[in-house]
């Protein structure tokens, strides 16, 4: 009888703490997660975070700003469970991902753009597509180019978009976006490329109109990064931002991203001045460009 009360209170302690470890586990709107951000969408991401937050106090999440081949290598390799991406796969990855048959999954986030900027006092308001290829070739003089490095999404973009993967020529390579924009700011005669959101409360620079079609009377027709021209992808340097998600469970990395697609989340991307991509959420496809 004595042996049996021993088990039976073994028995309760061993509940009592399996109930007690079970109450700590992650769920999709509690716990810790450490989520990479591309430095193009920091903005919007960061609201984002603040938003889900607030609804959710028992969440934690920490951004860590990268570039779009380190947030994706990290993906692949189990460092992060969740990347916000300013660009699908490329070729390479695409490969890799197919070889490896990885369970990472992809997710529309919002449209985005790169956009050509200027030093305020330029009195240049236009460029056509045209002009930008030939000024990336190093085929065109007049402008001292400043663009974030290799990895960055800016840079893969304009390579893949516009030179057919071929390299930019005659730009200075810069660390990151906020580089680019400061050296814009302090060279006279300048241009730099950078991703939309992260002009965000930024003064001192203008964007250039950009445009990639002529009409029948020869005349250009220029288009502004405006959300509705996001949306359309009328504006010629549009582009699609994607999560990528390695999370098999229904935790923290599976929640935030369902509210980064979520009608709330895609409202606060209209917010930011970017154009709402999913409602609901729908799957990316992750072999399309």
């Amino acid at each position: 009888m004595r042996n049996l009360i021993k088990i039976l209170f073994l028995l309760v302690g061993i509940l009592a703490l399996f109930s007690s470890c079970h109450e700590r586990q992650e769920t999709a709107i509690k716990g810790y997660l450490k989520c990479y951000v591309d430095e193009s969408l920091y903005n919007v991401v960061k609201a984002e975070k603040d938003s889900f937050i607030v609804r959710y106090p028992q969440s934690k999440i920490d951004l860590v700003t990268v570039k779009a081949r380190e947030g994706i290598t990290a993906v692949f390799n189990g460092e992060a469970k969740l990347f916000v991406s300013s660009r699908n796969l490329n070729d390479e990855e695409r490969t890799f991902y197919d070889k490896q048959k990885s369970q990472m999954r992809g997710f529309k986030f919002c449209f985005d753009a790169v956009v050509p900027i200027v030093r305020d006092d330029n009195p240049k308001e236009k460029i056509t597509l045209d002009e930008i290829k030939k000024i990336l070739k190093g085929e065109a003089r007049g402008f001292t180019v400043f663009v974030p490095e290799h990895n960055s999404g800016v840079y893969e973009y304009l390579k893949e978009k516009l030179l057919d993967n071929q390299e930019l020529q005659n730009v200075s390579i810069v660390q990151s976006e906020r580089e680019t924009i400061n050296k814009v700011k302090s060279v006279r005669k300048s241009l730099g490329f950078v991703g939309l959101n992260t002009l965000s409360g930024i003064t001192g620079v203008k964007i250039l109109e950009v445009a990639s079609k002529i009409r029948s009377d020869g005349e250009a027709i220029y288009y502004k990064p405006y959300v509705a021209y996001l949306v359309s992808e009328s504006y010629p340097l549009v582009r699609t931002t994607t999560i990528f998600i390695n999370d098999y469970g229904v935790g923290l990395a599976a929640g935030f991203s369902t509210f980064l697609t979520s009608y709330d989340g895609q409202k606060i991307v209209s917010q930011n001045n970017l154009g709402p991509a999913t409602v609901p959420v729908k799957m990316v496809e992750l072999n399309r460009r």
